[in-house]
């Protein structure tokens, strides 16, 4: 648009003017929440063929298909060995226990422990389509950061040391059981789920140790040693 003159040395000169609704945020304007939201349902939609994972039970209790999401932390300023402590504080409890143990935990990682659990749960349901009432922690690892920062530390007589700042990352694996029976895979485990237990072998049955058996106090003690043993 040309609507603007000014005089340059006594010259008229068209000089264009850039109107202020077509700045260049507003050429490029992201899409919004909405349009997002729907475009991430959309692809949620198209997504048929759900992976499932066989598993073996044990004490022959058959096999069983669950669904595994895998879900990986950035680096924590703590050592591996106070981040561990933490992981098996939460490791076997369903996703929503763990969560609220690590928002009543006095460490001081548990609040992103916290955070990383709450975003294990949201990827698993939108990416996974699990069920959130029914995901268990099967296996929390923690691993060494990539690099430990170092830091000298100043002593007296001229002498340092070197101070190592460790870091440490968490994985967490999420499982979602379904509620179908296990299968059974051979005849032993048949029996056992159906509460029959096999018969044992009873030709050449050894006890291979000794069986514990109550002291009799009535055999008389012939030739004690100085010191009590029987």
């Amino acid at each position: 648009m040309y609507g603007l003159f000014r005089t340059v040395n006594r010259l008229a000169v068209k000089l264009p003017v850039r109107p202020v609704h077509t700045s260049v945020w507003q050429r490029n304007k992201p899409p919004s929440a909405e349009q997002t939201a729907s475009l991430a349902f959309d692809e949620l939609k198209d997504i048929q063929s759900i992976e499932y994972k066989t598993i073996v039970n044990k004490f022959g209790s058959g096999i069983t298909k669950v669904r595994e999401h895998t879900f990986k932390t950035s680096n924590f300023l703590v050592s591996p060995r106070k981040l561990r402590l933490l992981g098996n504080q939460i490791t076997g409890l369903t996703i929503t226990e763990a969560i609220r143990q690590m928002e009543f935990s006095a460490k001081k990682p548990a609040k992103r422990i916290k955070s990383a659990l709450v975003w294990a749960r949201k990827n698993a349901i939108f990416q996974k389509q699990m069920n959130p009432d029914k995901m268990v922690l099967k296996l929390v690892r923690v691993g060494r950061g990539t690099k430990f920062p170092k830091k000298l530390d100043y002593k007296g007589r001229g002498r340092f040391g070197i101070i190592r700042k460790p870091k440490a990352h968490m994985t967490f694996v999420v499982w979602e059981q379904q509620d179908e029976k296990p299968v059974a895979r051979n005849a032993v485990e048949r029996a056992l789920l159906a509460g029959e237990l096999p018969k044992r072998k009873v030709k050449g049955f050894k006890l291979s140790r000794k069986v514990w058996t109550p002291l009799n106090e009535q055999k008389p003690v012939i030739n004690p040693k100085p010191f009590y043993n029987w």
